[in-house]
């Protein structure tokens, strides 16, 4: 194809917008519209699934060991030869139940790769923790330090999976010195069901709303197509090829598609910003921090534009070949 008639099918293509203007204003508005409710779905779905991952990686299982007299007296009733108390261990000696502890932490750190990390709290560091809680009132528990401390040694583990929480916790309790494991499994249920209910929705609507775009796409070129019908059957009898009749209407298809993705771009990305900035300015403090997770618009702003245009051109391109094969025959 030479270099002036290439001109000529782009002029076409592009004059054919103004041409059948109305249409084409109900196109980039529906799809405009579109790209808009996508674009929003997308974010929601994203900022999502980010805030499940905050809360994943927040997600802390404890698990107790027996107290060591528990533990000693436990090992006593079933017929074991139980352990020297660390009471009783000689001075510069390692007690039974430091070891014990060791060993008990590198079964946790391997009974399931769904563990991410475990850290190790004494009973005394639990008893600080839990006066720091306390507030003014933690002086109340003076009294039980050293040996009346009456909490356990335990072990803080961070989870990879929040779907898989059951599990890990169900593998936790068998390991031999575990008493208890505390993991919140309903939120983790919740969070879990949430995440994959948006993910559902989310993708639904942008399915749905592919469809609607190329409905409208489709019609648009068809009311052009109807519109040169004429004129297309003179170039078909003269000798013109498929593809020179089928181009312009291609381009008309791109152009409605860029313009409806820059519009839709630079909507979303003035309303997502004032609507997150204001939020978090008048938010509460807790509010501020609940939401830290959400994604700046920064953060997406590249994959959301190649997103626009790739989806929106191929949109156009598509609706087009589908209306030129459907309703003109060249």
């Amino acid at each position: 194809m030479k270099g002036n008639s290439f001109k000529y099918l782009l002029k076409q293509g592009v004059k054919s917008l103004w041409s059948n203007r109305m249409m084409t204003l109900a196109s980039v508005g529906v799809l405009t519209a579109c790209l808009l409710i996508v674009g929003f779905a997308v974010l929601l779905t994203e900022n999502i699934n980010n805030m499940v991952k905050y809360m994943e990686d927040q997600n802390e299982v404890v698990a107790f060991m027996y107290t060591e007299a528990d533990y000693h007296d436990k090992m006593e009733a079933e017929g074991q030869t139980p352990f020297t108390l660390s009471s009783e261990t000689p001075e510069g000696e390692t007690s039974w139940w430091s070891e014990f502890i060791e060993e008990t932490q590198q079964k946790i750190e391997t009974v399931d790769d769904n563990i991410q990390e475990v850290t190790f709290v004494s009973k005394e560091e639990g008893l600080q923790q839990q006066k720091e809680q306390w507030g003014e009132k933690g002086s109340l528990l003076d009294d039980y330090q050293g040996e009346e401390n009456p909490l356990p040694d335990s072990f803080v583990v961070k989870i990879k999976d929040l779907s898989r929480l059951s599990q890990t916790k169900s593998s936790l309790e068998q390991i031999e010195g575990i008493e208890s494991v505390r993991a919140a499994d309903s939120v983790a249920n919740t969070l879990t069901d949430i995440k994959r209910l948006v993910n559902i929705v989310g993708w639904s609507i942008v399915a749905a709303l592919v469809i609607v775009s190329l409905v409208i796409i489709t019609n648009t070129i068809r009311a052009t197509i109807f519109s040169r019908r004429k004129e297309l059957n003179i170039m078909k009898y003269v000798g013109a090829t498929n593809s020179f009749i089928r181009l312009p209407f291609i381009v008309e298809g791109i152009c409605l598609g860029l313009i409806s993705a820059v519009i839709a771009y630079l909507c979303i990305w003035l309303g997502y910003s004032y609507v997150l900035g204001t939020f978090l300015d008048q938010a509460s403090s807790w509010l501020q921090s609940a939401f830290a997770s959400i994604i700046p618009f920064q953060n997406v702003a590249l994959d959301l534009g190649a997103f626009f245009l790739i989806s929106s051109v191929a949109i156009g391109v598509l609706g087009s070949i589908v209306s030129i094969r459907n309703h003109i025959r060249v």
